[in-house]
């Protein structure tokens, strides 16, 4: 007689704990330059690459998953336009870096996870002019914050290692750029916001 043979079940995977991870994307929006004296609104379409890092930690709960998550990234999301009212300027806006700090809630079904995410933006961004108007310096940088929503998925490839892609929609509060900055005729409003795709790789310890 052999003794009988017992099966037993590997335990079930589990998204808690915490991880880092680096991801690379693409990025498109508008930078929108409103004179204040003036009211001209010059809107210049920015496009480009990502490269960041990401940390955060996850509990999860039954098939429920809740956790936060931070990121930075560089960007060379950029573009140019001419500028209204001034065809013999051009206007340009660019997205310097960007990060988020947010919450993240999904449902896993297993090993693959599917998320959403919101809270908050920030990021740097730089308008400038050419040629510069006279007596204007032609460029004006400033930190920017905002809010930020989204979605994706994520998969387990290994009990560590997993990757994920994600969507993401950022929108910046309004910055005034000084007088004699990037207009020499009075102070301008700059508005932005930015749709993001991430591709990212993902190590939990």
């Amino acid at each position: 007689m052999y003794p009988p043979i017992i099966d037993i079940p590997s335990a079930p995977f589990s998204w808690s704990g915490f991880y880092a991870g680096v991801y690379a994307g693409y990025g498109a929006g508008r930078a929108t330059s409103t004179g204040v004296a003036n009211g001209s609104v010059s809107p210049v379409d920015v496009e480009g690459a990502l490269l960041g890092g990401t940390v955060g930690v996850n509990t999860q709960f039954d098939n429920f998953v809740v956790g936060a998550e931070g990121d930075l990234a560089w960007s060379g999301v950029k573009g140019s336009a001419t500028c209204a009212g001034a065809p013999a300027y051009e206007c340009h806006g660019a997205l310097d870096w960007a990060g988020s700090a947010k919450l993240r809630g999904g449902i896993a079904l297993d090993r693959v996870l599917v998320f959403g995410t919101a809270g908050l933006a920030v990021g740097g961004i730089t308008a400038s002019t050419t040629p510069a108007a006279p007596a204007s310096s032609g460029s004006f940088s400033s930190t920017v914050w905002g809010w930020t929503l989204g979605g994706g998925a994520e998969l387990a490839v290994t009990d560590a290692v997993s990757v994920k892609a994600e969507y993401a929609y950022y929108d910046f509060a309004t910055v005034q750029a000084p007088i004699n900055t990037i207009a020499n005729l009075g102070a301008s409003d700059i508005k932005s916001h930015a749709h993001m795709v991430k591709l990212g790789l993902n190590y939990r310890f």
